[in-house]
């Protein structure tokens, strides 16, 4: 794809500074939030509609971004300076940063899925961890800092975090929240 819709980028971004380092917490989509629901899913038949429910509204969030990312492909075109600075950095992150732009080339910018998964998959721990304090906000923290990293390693604009949390919140007010609240009604009648 060499055509790009329109420009999302902000002020904010070039502010924003690359941290070669912060592609650890970029790749924990991979390792911890995908895998999240088998860490803290009870072994109920409660937890397991719940997850059913996830599920579903995560193909919501998957269609939802391919229909923008074909509608208004935005290239991100911030790389240069992460490619710049890996350039005079041998060794592992730079083996990281290559593998990263080879499999993942710059455009389906917005909204990030990165941001999109990784706080799905928290809103869902955080229901599973109900009475762990200690774990929810462990697991809050994670995603943030993963939401972050997007743009410390360069690899989205501030406009992409955005519109995947908007999105997000919409398919948690719109489908997650009325089936949990259906879940609820029939765990009560029963």
């Amino acid at each position: 794809m060499e055509y790009s819709g329109w420009d999302p980028k902000f002020g904010l971004d070039d502010q924003i500074p690359f941290i070669a380092e912060s592609i650890f917490i970029y790749n924990t989509l991979f390792w911890l939030f995908i895998p999240l629901p088998l860490y803290c899913m009870p072994n109920t038949d409660r937890a397991r509609k719940e997850l059913m429910v996830f599920g579903q509204a995560m193909i919501v969030v998957h269609l939802v971004s391919c229909v923008v990312f074909i509608v208004s492909p935005a290239e991100v075109y911030l790389r240069d300076v992460a490619i710049q600075d890996m350039a005079n950095r041998p060794g592992l992150l730079s083996e990281m940063y290559e593998l990263l732009w080879i499999l993942d080339k710059p455009y389906n910018a917005w909204p990030s899925l990165h941001v999109s998964i990784a706080t799905m998959m928290t809103l869902f721990a955080i229901r599973c961890w109900k009475g762990r304090p200690v774990l929810q906000w462990g697991i809050g923290l994670m995603c943030v800092l993963m939401c972050l990293s997007i743009m410390t390693t360069k690899q989205h604009f501030a406009w992409d975090l955005i519109t995947g949390w908007i999105l997000v919140a919409g398919v948690w007010f719109l489908q997650i929240r009325p089936s949990l609240d259906n879940l609820e009604e029939a765990a009560i009648s029963g």
